[in-house]
């Protein structure tokens, strides 16, 4: 393929959608995609949450979001907003996005974690093929109680306190997985394969969405954001088994078994360490 073909004559247009549990790899998976000359993206959007474009103006906190995420400011975001349809709302979007112009992709994705509930509609409203991401969810449980910056001795009393509004949401969550495991228009990636077994997981998912892949994107040499650079300085640049397997000393047993209990009706979910 001649990228500079590209770049100079086409517009580039919406090739694919990454979604999946908040803190499930979303955005890694995202930065493995960015390492491809000809593929960019901004940092998440959300627009096919909304009926229309025109709903995604006032739709917090997603709009809000876009300013920094995709290098736009609101008189961009109305303007894409004003279109009359999803695909016409991506081109406007990607015309006026700083964060991509430097690398005039051919090929832009949208990284929206919270797609992953209403995935059926998501896809109905604008039909793209879509990875989902996901983790064990024991690893989510580690992952969100250090964004709670609680003490490790309050662990019990601030599990609690979580359980159940996740649960909530990781019902709504399930039925987009068990559509995406069926639907010949999604590729559902498991965090514990990219681990595991990198070089064929990432090959498939590169497959999936018709870019090929090359071993030095595992460097992860272009990151972009600060979740995956803080990543990299816990587990280092390239893919490490332990960023999946941390619970296992970070999180005390009694709480790996009552997530096993509590949340044992998504049993597809749990990894078999």
């Amino acid at each position: 393929m001649n990228w500079r073909f590209w770049r100079k004559n086409m517009h580039p247009s919406l090739g694919f959608l990454i979604c999946g549990l908040e803190h499930s790899g979303t955005t890694m998976v995202s930065d493995l995609f960015r390492e491809h000359p000809a593929a960019d993206s901004g940092f998440e959007c959300g627009v096919l949450l909304c009926n229309t474009p025109s709903e995604f103006l006032t739709f917090e906190p997603f709009c809000r979001h876009m300013y920094v995420g995709w290098g736009i400011d609101h008189n961009d975001l109305s303007y894409a907003c004003s279109a009359h349809s999803f695909q016409d709302f991506y081109r406007r979007l990607f015309e006026r996005s700083a964060s991509i112009k430097d690398k005039s992709p051919r090929i832009i994705f949208d990284k929206t974690p919270r797609y992953i509930t209403r995935l059926r509609q998501v896809q109905i409203r604008f039909n793209q093929p879509a990875i989902a991401v996901i983790k064990d969810p024991r690893s989510l449980a580690l992952s969100d109680f250090k964004r709670s910056e609680r003490s490790l001795d309050e662990i019990d009393s601030w599990y609690d306190e979580w359980k159940n509004p996740k649960i909530d949401y990781m019902r709504s969550a399930y039925e987009g997985y068990l559509y995406a495991w069926k639907n010949k228009n999604c590729h559902v990636v498991r965090l514990e394969d990219i681990c595991f077994d990198a070089k064929n997981t990432v090959n498939k998912m590169f497959d999936f969405v018709g870019l090929k892949f090359k071993n030095e994107y595992f460097n992860l040499s272009n990151k972009r954001f600060n979740n995956t650079i803080e990543w990299s300085r816990q587990f280092g640049s390239s893919i490490n088994v332990g960023s999946c397997m941390a619970f296992m000393d970070a999180l005390p047993t009694r709480i790996q078994e009552r997530v096993c209990s509590d949340f044992s009706e998504f049993d597809k979910w749990f990894y078999p360490f």
